[in-house]
């Protein structure tokens, strides 16, 4: 995630912020001393915080030098625009998981290296917490910004190359380890945005520690196969309950347009559809607009009106037939793959060409509407029980196992199916794969 531009903390990084600058010409001597340091970083507080409220495209320079009490000159001496902001706040992100990760003692296969991972779990878990918008905003922001997306790519390769010199006597095929540790790190922060969701539904059946611990004992159980007196913990006495999931109208989805009877107004009905998805994925769900929507499907803004109510109504429709594609797909699983047989070994790989082969777009649309839900209470009541309907699926089909935390590692499962499944240029099958025998069924053999 790491994205050069302004720090605040003076040092020159090739893979983060250069040193706090004013901006030309808003001053002959550029170097900012310690009152300019803490302005630009109130600037930045600032901003996470109108991100978090408004979203990456609704956000404003006016909302943000307000919310700092700075003026626009004030902002304009540090940042180029809003976007200059975002970037800085990667880099802020990318530096202190960066620095957890260099801090981080040797992964090794006993009690010490298990311990050593949790430690930079939790640490990694505070970053996310920290900076929460930017997490949720980042797929927004890469969009519409080459230089995030293309520091983020950076980034993750620096990541693995940092996680990959501090872990010993790994038992996985050498030319798998870096796919395998790149699914394990975006599963790690996909599971702290499920499980954030959760928790603001159920905060008691959804504490912190458990989570930490079972991503902890996956991503152990995945470099080193299964040990018992090691990376198998159990989880809380009481199964975590259900969060009711209700699709009807009652439930806030709202019901879906009415088919049209001719065949130009099903080509129209289409074209909106298409074009919302397209959108709803660029945009992210609060920098979509309506008219953003009949300007790509070609219509008329009376030809939305006449299908959708609004651009949630839209939303929720597309969600909801998405909602209805993955769960099928998740539904499919194979039974019969708990257990160490080339059987059950093709039987998965299997499933997940099929998920990868159906699942980029409809997986897109969910992490969009995810991502809303995280920053928006009222989508959050409504999308809260449909992950945890899918949590509760892969926990099922983990039960066979017979160890651990169930609740949890579904949890961490359908995360890592949700990473697998929205890769535009198509999942690792074979990493994703090794993940889910080692980490998750806990098979001893790689």
């Amino acid at each position: 995630m790491a994205e050069s531009g302004q720090g605040r903390d003076g040092d020159a990084d090739p893979d983060g912020p250069a040193p706090v600058l004013r901006r030309a010409p808003f001053s002959d001597n550029p170097q900012v001393g310690a009152r300019g340091q803490r302005t630009q970083q109130r600037i930045l507080d600032a901003a996470l915080e109108v991100f978090g409220e408004e979203g990456y495209h609704r956000a404003s320079i006016e909302r943000i030098a307000t919310r700092a009490g700075s003026s626009r000159a004030s902002f304009y001496q540090y940042f180029a625009d809003k976007e200059d902001v975002f970037r800085n706040l990667t880099g802020q992100v990318a530096r202190q998981l960066r620095a957890s990760t260099e801090a981080m003692d040797s992964i090794t296969a006993d009690e010490a290296g298990w311990s050593a991972l949790r430690t930079w779990v939790e640490a990694q878990a505070a970053v996310y917490h920290r900076y929460e918008p930017v997490f949720h905003l980042f797929d927004s922001a890469s969009a519409s910004d080459a230089r995030v997306a293309s520091g983020s790519a950076r980034w993750a390769r620096g990541m693995v190359a940092a996680v990959r010199v501090r872990v010993e006597g790994h038992t996985l095929p050498t030319r798998q380890l870096d796919g395998v540790l790149l699914d394990l790190h975006g599963s790690l922060t996909r599971s702290l945005d499920v499980a954030t969701l959760l928790r603001s539904l159920l905060p008691e059946a959804w504490p912190e520690e458990p989570v930490v611990t079972a991503l902890t004992d996956v991503i152990h159980r995945s470099l080193f196969g299964r040990d018992d007196a090691v990376n198998v913990h159990r989880g809380p006495r009481r199964r975590r309950p259900p969060i009711p999931f209700d699709p009807s109208p009652v439930g806030g989805w709202g019901p879906p347009p009415e088919v049209p009877s001719t065949e130009a107004g099903r080509r129209t009905l289409e074209r909106l559809t298409r074009a919302g998805r397209t959108v709803l994925v660029a945009r992210g769900y609060h920098g979509t607009r309506v008219d953003d929507v009949v300007e790509l499907a070609e219509v008329s803004h009376g030809a939305f009106y006449r299908y959708f109510e609004s651009k949630e109504h839209l939303a929720r429709v597309l969600v909801t037939a998405a909602m209805r594609t993955v769960s099928q797909v998740l539904v499919d699983a194979p039974p019969d793959i708990v257990g160490d047989g080339a059987t059950g070994r093709r039987a998965l790989r299997a499933w997940l060409r099929r998920y990868a082969a159906i699942q980029t777009e409809q997986t897109a649309l969910l992490r969009v509407w995810t991502d809303a839900a995280l920053a928006d209470p009222d989508l959050r009541a409504a999308t809260a029980p449909a992950l945890d309907w899918g949590r509760r699926t892969m926990a099922a089909w983990l039960a066979p196992r017979g160890f651990g935390d169930v609740d949890t590692d579904g949890l961490v499962l359908e995360s890592l199916m949700s990473l697998f499944g929205g890769r535009t240029t198509g999942g690792d099958v074979e990493a994703t794969a090794l993940v889910i025998e080692r980490g998750l069924l806990g098979q001893r053999s790689g």
